[in-house]
């Protein structure tokens, strides 16, 4: 499949930026959409239950399976390239990723992990600081390819997928792309990917550093951050990537603000209805509501 291919085969993959898609015949699926509350003077509810909303997906009544107001810290997977062309970039990297550390909020977890060949865990979910730096201390490349499609997939799986109530999750991608990866990707694997991490409310933000020749992995890390409005830069210079990685920890600062006094609501959807229209209220009086299908907002 040539490039031109590849791309449109995300574009398809990901043309359903709000809502899932049931992949089986199950008679409901769990939809999510986020809510601001605010009173008669403007002032956030910070109170409410799932009995205080009442949502209708193409005008049916739907149940409320959670209301859960965003006020944890964000899961984020930190996903940094360790393959051969990282070597001689060493230096900068290790100080981006100290910048990074230097401007995330310190109540936000990191998981951070490489993709150098295969994936490794370099450290656990945790907001400990200390151990983060120790590792990027020891960050090295370890040869062999960017194994960036598998490293996402698992990482998302093991990290991402099931994060408590309350946590946002995000992924923070840095890597180089020369176009050296010749290894045809799984795009059935991606485009399941995006349309599951769109239904989960998930962010993106990315940094790549480019060659003359670009291969997949732009294409798929543009139609991630893309499709859910993230940052991305890609450089040239490896040594602008730590200016670019603290303009991506103030991004996560600044839209974690924003969502801390908002709510994400689960409810039974119908899966045969692929992009319903969605209205939520609430049964308390003097609650005004605003609703969007992503984060932040």
């Amino acid at each position: 499949m040539t490039r031109r291919a590849i791309g449109k085969a995300f574009l398809l993959g990901a043309a359903l930026t709000t809502l899932s898609i049931s992949l089986s015949a199950q008679r409901t699926i769990t939809r999510l959409v986020y809510i601001s509350a605010v009173d008669e003077a403007e002032s956030a509810v910070l109170n409410l239950t799932n009995a205080d909303f009442r949502i209708t997906e193409n005008g049916l009544q739907r149940e409320v399976t959670r209301a859960t107001l965003l006020n944890g810290p964000m899961r984020i997977v930190l996903l940094v390239d360790s393959s051969t062309q990282v070597g001689p970039m060493l230096n900068n990297f290790r100080t981006a990723l100290n910048a990074f550390i230097d401007e995330l909020p310190e109540e936000e977890e990191v998981v951070f992990v490489s993709s150098g060949g295969q994936i490794r865990v370099r450290t656990q979910p945790g907001t400990d600081r200390v151990k983060l730096r120790a590792e990027v201390s020891r960050f090295a490349a370890e040869g062999g390819a960017n194994a960036f499609l598998d490293t996402m997939l698992e990482a998302d799986k093991r990290f991402l997928k099931n994060v408590p109530a309350g946590q946002w999750p995000a992924f923070v991608i840095v890597t180089t792309d020369r176009g050296e990866n010749t290894r045809e990707p799984n795009i059935k694997d991606y485009n399941n990917f995006m349309q599951d991490f769109l239904s989960r409310g998930g962010a993106a933000h990315a940094v790549i550093i480019a060659g003359k020749n670009v291969g997949s992995v732009t294409d798929m890390v543009t139609n991630l951050v893309d499709n859910v409005a993230g940052m991305r830069h890609t450089i040239v210079a490896d040594s602008n990537l730590p200016a670019r990685l603290r303009e991506i920890a103030n991004r996560l600062a600044d839209d974690h603000q924003r969502m801390m006094r908002r709510y994400e609501l689960r409810y039974a959807g119908d899966p045969s209805v692929l992009q319903p229209t969605v209205v939520v209220t609430s049964s308390r009086d003097g609650v005004q509501l605003q609703m969007s299908v992503r984060r932040p907002f």
